[in-house]
């Protein structure tokens, strides 16, 4: 009887491995599957344009705000979006400085850019998050 109930259990543990039991591995179609695990990849920013020839500063940060961080970029731009190529698994954050009506306001956001890995059949489909900063004003 325990050899049975044993043989159940064995069975069972290996059923509930395969989270993806109801794919098709043979005919898996893997064109959305990044299986090249990245080092590196894309973080957008994005900012508010007041006006047409507005120009915003913006500050790049490798690290933790309020921590020791590590500057990467300072410039004033004039689009509403900007990207950096940058390593994963890092904290970045950024801020923008606008005037409004004699006042200054910073705009801080930050994120935790990194990759996450699923395993899809015999292969691992890799994804990047946090790949936005958005420092826009808010009304």
């Amino acid at each position: 009887m325990v050899k049975y109930v044993l043989i159940l259990f064995v069975t069972i543990l290996f059923a509930s491995c395969n989270k993806d039991s109801n794919i098709d591995c043979e005919n898996y179609d893997y064109s959305s599957c990044n299986t090249i695990e990245p080092e590196d990849g894309v973080l957008n920013i994005i900012v508010t344009k007041q006006t047409v020839n507005s120009r915003v500063p913006i500050s790049l940060y490798k690290g933790k705000y309020g921590e020791t961080a590590t500057l990467i970029y300072s410039d004033t731009i004039s689009e509403v979006e900007i990207t950096f190529n940058v390593l994963l698994n890092e904290d970045y954050y950024a801020i923008a400085k606008y005037e409004s009506g004699g006042k200054t306001i910073y705009a801080i956001d930050g994120t935790y850019f990194k990759k996450v890995g699923q395993t899809t059949c015999d292969s691992t489909c890799w994804k990047i998050k946090g790949a936005e900063i958005d420092i826009r004003l808010k009304n």
